[in-house]
């Protein structure tokens, strides 16, 4: 019965969930900063061949918007389509502060400041720096999330102008992602995990039966060979 209330009270105040749990976890990853200590260094060959560069701090910062704008897209759209992506997102945060907590994890791909470098968006990769230590990186965060809305994105049903709305925010997934990396904020380690933790969570909320996707993939793509030869 108490758990019955409690559900229609969310349902009536759906924002409340977000922000509950968003204060939860601002707390625990805070605590996580402050009291663990990197013991892991991740690292790949990989890493030392991508090159920084300071424009994609436009998509990295972007993602602080995209995220809680895609929860309130998600939220006009209905209670369904919205509890399934609290519990998505929710769930494999939760199991990273866990993970950071286990197995504490850090970076060593930031090279000291250039005094030189003065230009705008330099400037405010400095800024995320100062705010954003190199600790608590494997899974992402960042790309977690990031794949976890498109993922969502693309189980809708019903979505008007589904493949414009699937291209766009494939291609903002994509440059999110890139943009770990091209900052030196993550290793490919990390993005590799992230990406496995959100198929992970998607399979588990969305309950998606993986081998007839792919049937249904192979299908398609029969298909278009057909069409094309």
């Amino acid at each position: 019965m108490k758990l019955e209330k409690v559900k229609n009270w969310f349902k009536k105040y759906p924002y409340m969930i977000a922000i509950c749990y968003l204060l939860f976890y601002l707390a625990a990853f805070q605590w996580l900063e402050l009291n663990v200590v990197p013991k892991y260094i991740i690292h790949c060959k990989l890493d030392e061949v991508i090159p920084f560069c300071e424009e994609f701090i436009i998509p990295y910062v972007f993602w602080f918007a995209y995220i809680p704008g895609a929860f309130i897209w998600f939220k006009h759209r209905g209670w369904e389509d919205y509890s399934k992506l609290c519990l998505m997102v929710f769930s494999g945060l939760t199991v990273c502060l866990g993970i950071y907590y286990v197995f504490p994890t850090g970076l060593n791909l930031r090279l000291a400041d250039n005094p030189h470098e003065t230009g705008f968006l330099y400037n405010l990769v400095r800024c995320l720096r100062a705010i954003d230590t190199p600790t608590n990186v494997c899974p992402s965060i960042h790309v977690m999330n990031t794949v976890m809305i498109f993922q969502a994105v693309c189980s809708l049903e019903g979505l008007k102008h589904r493949r414009l709305t699937v291209a766009v925010h494939f291609v903002i997934m994509v440059l999110i992602c890139a943009s770990t990396v091209f900052l030196d904020q993550h290793s490919v380690v990390d993005v590799v995990c992230g990406v496995m933790m959100s198929f992970v969570f998607h399979g588990l909320v969305y309950q998606v039966d993986w081998k007839e996707e792919m049937a249904k993939h192979r299908t398609r793509a029969k298909t278009k060979l057909r069409r094309v030869s």
